[in-house]
């Protein structure tokens, strides 16, 4: 028992409500262990709290230590080591922490995940239960073939690079912006997307129809944009970046890892 342990369960995240549920889940049954002294979550994308911000949690409850356990499947080696650097370059900025990192190896690399299938399959394979019947109906609801009408589609990034460097919390900012407008979705229909690329100035948002990019977001400029481009019709030049060959800077500092 290591009470100056944290165990962080890191997952590939969603943006629906079922992800952070399980994730729960996972973490609830492992605090009831009692063997670790703080156990919580992380996504990578389109999930809340960023691995930033469970390792900064880690480190205001004085933790001596952290283990990273990446709970998803499938895994991209890519990721893999992109997380790697990310940790490292977090420990780099948070020196004053003063506590270790440890991550485990993806869960499809461990033997244990084998054996965890083969006793699913056993105990459910002979076990009676009604097999699903035939259905001719559409599995689609008929709102799926109907594009809302919009004045603006903001496409915002929520993925692994602009997750970490806070995306989440663009999210919750620009969605409070727009109620406390009375913004709704034909005003603004928002969609939090994959990865859109320019990763160095994230977190990006889209902007259509002029295709209009917003970089090095944080929750002043979400204000910002919502009031003056959203409601004013005016582009908010310190957050503004556009399509071209030559190296562009994030506007703002932001570093969370």
């Amino acid at each position: 028992m290591k009470k100056d342990a944290a165990v962080i369960l890191l997952g590939r995240g969603g943006y629906g409500s079922a992800p952070g549920e399980q994730m729960n889940r996972l973490v609830e049954d492992l605090r009831a262990s009692g063997a670790h002294g703080l156990v919580t979550s992380a996504f990578i994308d389109g999930g809340s709290p960023a691995l930033p911000d469970a390792l900064k949690r880690c480190a205001a409850c004085r933790m001596a230590q952290a283990l990273v356990v990446p709970v998803y499947l499938p895994t991209e080696r890519n990721l893999d080591e992109w997380l790697t650097r990310a940790v490292r370059r977090w420990l780099h900025h948070n020196a004053a922490a003063d506590f270790t990192v440890h991550m485990t190896p993806p869960l499809g690399d461990a033997p244990e995940l084998t054996a965890a299938v083969q006793d699913l399959v056993a105990r459910y394979i002979d076990a009676p239960r009604a097999p699903l019947s035939p259905n001719h109906a559409s599995p689609n609801s008929p709102e799926w073939s109907r594009i809302p009408p919009h004045r603006y589609h903001a496409l915002l990034c929520r993925g692994p690079r602009c997750n970490t460097a806070g995306s989440g919390e663009i999210a919750q900012a620009l969605k409070r912006c727009l109620k406390a407008r009375n913004m709704g979705d034909d005003a603004v229909l928002v969609a939090q997307t994959g990865c859109l690329y320019p990763c160095n100035l994230g977190p990006v948002m889209v902007v259509y129809p002029a295709g209009l990019w917003y970089g090095g977001l944080c929750e002043e400029g979400v204000e910002r944009i919502v009031e003056e481009h959203f409601a004013g019709g005016q582009i908010v030049a310190r957050y503004a970046r556009y399509p071209s060959q030559q190296t562009q800077q994030r506007p703002t500092t932001i570093e969370r890892v």
